[in-house]
């Protein structure tokens, strides 16, 4: 069986609300779960998961928005 590709996103609190919007409209590609963290902290960490076959398609996904807001890839 192959593995689920896992990557960690850091997002800007402010603009989390448009990051899962953005996931959510690509219905089907990953899956995604927000990792707690402090309520006071100005980012919410993200793990982004999908099936090894779609990989290429949500790092395409990842990067574009990468280039709207400031992401950071934590892992």
């Amino acid at each position: 069986m192959s593995e689920i590709f896992k990557t960690i996103v850091r997002v800007p609190k402010k603009e989390s609300a448009y990051f899962y919007f953005q996931l959510e409209a690509n219905e089907g590609l990953c899956f995604y779960s927000t990792i707690e963290g402090d309520k006071h902290e100005g980012h919410r960490d993200i793990i982004v998961q999908a099936h090894p076959s779609l990989v290429p398609e949500v790092k395409y996904l990842l990067n574009k928005l990468a280039q709207e807001i400031d992401l950071q890839f934590i892992d």
